[in-house]
């Protein structure tokens, strides 16, 4: 069926903001995904990051910070529009409510889930825009927009119901030290088993095709014309106009269009800076969202923008590569902020070229010079079991060992990401080892938890040198079943399982700290 065309114009309201943006990401889940209805329920959750206090901890961020009140607009569907499934009629904003302070960071998470019913078949693009961005670069640019665009498709899957996207998070900021290469590994799931989960740069995407559904379709990744965007390449592209601000362009690509930023992004000026036509009051605490770039000339869909003024690979320095949800990155030059944008995707198998969903992860790194100590604190637990009961009460332990002399650096935040319910009841220091502090974790899982849950957690040091991620996923269930126990740092691995009411324990050791840990059915 060829579905007729609906040519979408989306004007932003221009507004004010404060440079005080860390990154985030947006995922959805269908409540039932084997509801075969003419109508979907689903949840959709927006995770985000902010500079603190500048962003006060309160409901509703950001519009409860002084000064902020207007700062509220949609999370608007940009792109297939006319598949929405009937979102575009009642959309939810892009309001949060806090949810995690880390003062000794800067840092304040928040988190708000939306439930809403769509059409059975729906399949669309919904994005947060807007652009406050703390300056990236060096030289530091500011003003930068971010656009964070995930994936909504509510058609069966090949093998008989509705898709749930991967779920991933990173801590934002990252911290890495200067000329040292880190690995920033991006810890992703998915509840589905046997679907490959795999990871990319978030790009601009010129309209030209409909995303295809099948390898029967047209191929949505296909090499495109010389002078469109094609993946992992974000191209600057001329325009006879020169693309002054508030100016027609009259390149014949795309006549008509007005540039309406300083840094111009309709269809044929793609991100090209000018110095002529800049608003006066243009400075580096206003944030100034662009027209999305123009899709009348594309007859099929739309373009898709998932990373705003943060596209790899002008966003990060030379040689920063993703393999694997793996970034390796080398920050050259200290005191300098870099942003990262990353669609995670799930595909039915190992072959398929056509991804289910996509969920974005944008965050930021901060190159520091180099610290009086740079040795990495390093996390343990005293998990017992990974397998959780619905209604059922736990809690457990991180412990964090600091390899400096505390005289040097002390331990100072242990921030923890993945599970939005669980609580942290605060880092605390042992009071019979100067070295060792501990965050006691508790955790009541509900319906809704049912699956795979995973939560990762950083330590940082007061020189805020952070250790590798400490990861560890429940499986949550309605009954009690064989516990299993894997708990998962860089560079190890530990597994221990349990189906009678024996108690075995596995021993692990990872540079000079040794954790036991006990398993019981």
């Amino acid at each position: 069926m060829i579905l007729p065309l609906f040519i979408l114009f989306i004007n932003f309201i221009v507004v004010v903001h404060g440079v005080h943006f860390n990154g985030g990401t947006i995922t959805w889940a269908p409540i039932d995904p084997y509801d075969n209805s003419s109508s979907v329920n689903i949840t959709i959750t927006q995770s985000y990051a902010w500079a603190y206090p500048t962003i006060a901890c309160a409901n509703d961020v950001p519009i409860t910070t002084s000064g902020r009140s207007t700062q509220n607009w949609n999370l608007t569907c940009v792109v297939d529009c006319s598949t929405d499934g009937g979102y575009s009629t009642k959309p939810i904003d892009i309001l949060t409510d806090c949810s995690t302070v880390f003062s000794s960071l800067g840092i304040m998470n928040s988190e708000r889930s939306h439930n809403m019913t769509l059409d059975s078949g729906a399949h669309f693009y919904p994005a947060n825009v807007g652009s406050a961005w703390v300056a990236l670069n060096s030289p530091a640019e500011s003003g930068l927009e971010w656009s964070i665009v995930t994936f909504i498709d509510l058609r069966m899957r090949s093998d008989g119901f509705i898709d749930t996207p991967p779920v991933a998070s990173v801590v934002s900021p990252q911290y890495a030290i200067v000329n040292e290469t880190i690995q920033i590994n991006i810890p992703v799931s998915d509840v589905n088993v046997g679907d490959d989960v795999r990871c990319r740069w978030a790009t601009y995407t010129a309209g030209y095709r409909r995303r295809k559904r099948s390898d029967t379709e047209g191929y949505f990744y296909k090499s495109i014309a010389e002078n469109k965007e094609i993946m992992h390449v974000r191209k600057k592209r001329s325009c006879a106009s020169g693309c002054t601000n508030g100016d027609k362009c009259t390149n014949s690509e795309c006549l008509g269009t007005t540039c309406g930023h300083p840094k111009c992004t309709d269809a044929c000026c793609d991100y090209v800076i000018t110095t002529t036509g800049m608003p006066t009051n243009y400075t580096t605490t206003i944030d100034t969202p662009g027209t999305l770039k123009s899709t009348s000339s594309y007859p099929h869909q739309q373009a898709i923008d998932e990373c705003g003024g943060i596209c790899y690979p002008g966003s990060v320095p030379n040689g920063t590569t993703l393999s694997n949800c793996t970034i390796t990155f080398t920050g050259l030059i200290p005191n300098t902020w870099y942003a990262v944008a990353v669609q995670v995707e799930d595909f039915i198998n190992g072959t398929s070229t056509v991804a289910m969903s996509s969920v974005p992860v944008q965050f930021l790194i901060y190159v520091l010079p180099q610290p009086t100590c740079s040795k990495a604190p390093i996390i343990t637990s005293d998990i017992s079991c990974l397998q959780v009961q619905v209604g059922v009460n736990m809690s457990f332990n991180l412990y964090v060992t600091n390899l400096c002399n505390t005289s040097v650096a002390t331990i100072t935040d242990l921030i923890s990401s993945g599970i939005t319910d669980i609580i942290d009841n605060g880092l605390t220091d042992s009071p019979t080892n100067s070295s060792l502090s501990y965050v006691t974790y508790t955790w009541t899982p509900q319906s809704n938890d049912i699956g795979l849950q995973e939560m990762c957690a950083v330590a940082y040091t007061s020189q805020m040198v952070q250790s590798s991620p400490f990861c560890v996923t429940f499986t949550v269930q309605n009954s009690s079943a064989t516990c299993v126990t894997t708990t998962t740092t860089t560079g190890s691995t530990t597994t221990s399982t349990s189906t009678t009411t024996a108690t075995s324990s596995t021993t692990s050791t990872t540079t000079s700290v040794t954790i036991t840990t006990a398993t019981t059915s």
